[in-house]
């Protein structure tokens, strides 16, 4: 059962020491939102969405008296009890980042009117969810919600065996019917993630991405996740570039402040050759989550295709203070030593970075490359030999034996297997224009025909 309070209705407040009356527990309806004050969270048609507690508490403070004036006055004495200085910018950014989720603005409102000089107003009708009838499914769509947070921090590790795990919880999430949505994002991410790593051959786990993506699509158009993963989808497999822009630009007007979105937005600007928007678009995700790994590490790889060399090893050490076997860092710390001409620590990183599964094929590419570049012919051809060795247990891309063949500066070899990479769709081709150890080779018109083939 639900008790509805529509807008119009004016109800008295019911003052307390700590303020208005005692909402924890409560549980509201307005529109395709529901905002759970126990939880401290907000949802859209079921998915949770991200709101900033200041946000969050002047929704709270709305929510308690429908349709009635709440002055600004009384939101600053919510939101900032215990201070006497003025927090009037403070509350103007708190009640824009709220519209800005609820996708509206102070000229057209659907939920929150503006009274100029005095306050705000609740306008749409809410409805109070009642807890008694709700108890068990919301058990069960926290347990789906929380599958769904397990699958997304073990993608941000980005290891073979932890990626496989993510899709084990995404897979039991589906089981849910409010997080089916995330779920099948969470899967098609996976088997992006799968292919990005160099695991799997990417035509193994194409289709699988792509029907993942379309089916969250298709159940939660308004899913900025989904968006997200439609657009990786379409960028890492399909080569559409044009498609991976509609669709993280779809996912950031459905929620601007979507670190997935900024992510993968920094990801496809940094494959395009724009490097300077791709490091304004990972800073736009790091001002929201300065600790996440994916956007961190996008960072460190914009900064070394934008040649920022001595900027990425920092940024790359930055991430290994927080988690020092984490294997990508330590392969993008290498590569920028070894531009830096600093080939003895990049050594050492390439085989820490060999020794994550996840890295381990790359390393050995790079390992070959730089001690072909030093003039160690016999350690190059002896990590060579382990490279190629592995192919015949796993996928081994052409693109590791293209980086070999190029520190040789033996071009010709070089084109041969990045062309196999183009025939295979490979997406270690996304780095191919940000990758300076193909700057030799950059003039050559076997070298530009590549780029154009792939479409950059």
């Amino acid at each position: 059962m639900t008790e509805k309070f529509p807008s119009s209705r004016v109800k008295k407040r019911s003052r307390s020491a700590g303020g208005f009356q005692d909402m924890r527990g409560k549980r509201f309806r307005f529109g395709d939102y529901e905002a759970d004050f126990g939880l401290q969270e907000l949802r859209k048609r079921g998915t949770r969405i991200g709101l900033q507690h200041k946000p969050f508490h002047v929704l709270e403070l709305l929510l308690r008296n429908p349709g009635q004036l709440v002055t600004r006055k009384e939101l600053v004495a919510h939101l900032w009890p215990d201070s006497h200085v003025s927090f009037e910018r403070g509350l103007n950014s708190a009640v824009n980042s709220l519209r800005l989720v609820l996708g509206e603005s102070s000229r057209e409102c659907h939920y929150i009117e503006t009274r100029p000089g005095l306050g705000y107003r609740f306008i749409a009708p809410v409805e109070e969810i009642a807890e008694t009838n709700s108890m068990a499914r919301r058990d069960a769509n926290r347990e789906a919600y929380e599958d769904c947070l397990k699958g997304r921090y073990l993608l941000d590790r980005m290891t073979e065996e932890e990626i496989h795990k993510a899709l084990a919880y995404f897979h039991s999430a589906t089981g849910d019917e409010t997080c089916l949505p995330l779920a099948h994002a969470g899967i098609a991410d996976a088997y992006c993630q799968l292919a990005l790593i160099g695991s799997v051959r990417s035509s193994k786990v194409s289709a699988s991405a792509r029907s993942s993506a379309e089916v969250a699509l298709r159940r939660d158009p308004d899913l900025p996740n989904a968006h997200v993963s439609s657009g990786r989808v379409k960028m890492l497999f399909d080569w559409d570039w044009k498609g991976a822009r509609k669709a993280v630009s779809h996912a950031l007007e459905l929620d601007a402040v979507s670190v997935p979105a900024h992510t993968l937005h920094a990801s496809l600007l940094c494959t395009l050759g724009d490097y300077e928007a791709a490091l304004e678009a990972c800073r736009a995700a790091l001002s929201v989550d300065p600790l996440c790994f994916p956007a961190n590490l996008q960072l460190a790889a914009c900064l070394y295709a934008a040649r920022d060399f001595q900027a990425a090893v920092n940024q790359c050490w930055k991430m290994l203070s927080l988690s020092a076997g984490f294997a990508p860092a330590q392969l993008l710390l290498a590569l920028a030593y070894e531009q830096l001409g600093m080939y003895e620590e990049a050594i050492v990183e390439f085989q820490n970075a060999q020794l994550c599964s996840a890295c381990g094929v790359s390393a050995l590419g790079g390992l070959s490359e730089v001690f072909a570049v030093t003039g160690q012919q016999d350690e190059s051809e002896q990590a060579f030999r382990e490279l190629s060795a592995q192919a015949s247990s796993r996928y081994v891309s052409s693109y590791w034996h293209a980086v070999v063949y190029a520190g040789r500066r033996q071009q010709n070899l070089a084109l041969s297997h990045l062309e196999q990479s183009v025939e295979q769709r490979d997406p270690a081709l996304l780095w191919l224009k940000a990758d300076a150890r193909f700057d030799s080779m950059r003039q050559s018109p076997g070298f530009r025909a590549l780029l154009e083939r792939v479409g950059i």
